[in-house]
């Protein structure tokens, strides 16, 4: 069993011993759930890859027509 620090953000560092017997990467997410008085860490499954056309259609805009000239803020002499 090994000893961690909460830090004053309640962040722990997972020794590496844990972290690579759950096969846990930099950037994955884990799931903590209590059982009674005890902390349960596991991975948890990565979220579905969402669609291009799924984010197009978040990202759609039904506005006017604005020309390219219109939306420059400065001009670059560069």
């Amino acid at each position: 069993m090994s000893t961690v620090l909460i830090s004053a953000k309640g962040q722990i560092v997972l020794p590496i011993a844990v972290r690579k017997a759950l096969g846990l990467k930099p950037g994955m997410r884990v799931a903590v759930n209590l059982d009674r008085k005890k902390a349960l860490i596991m991975s948890a499954p990565a979220k579905k890859a969402v669609s291009l056309q799924a984010l197009q259609s978040l990202l759609k805009y039904v506005g006017p027509v604005v020309p390219i000239d219109a939306m420059r803020v400065t001009d670059d002499q560069g």
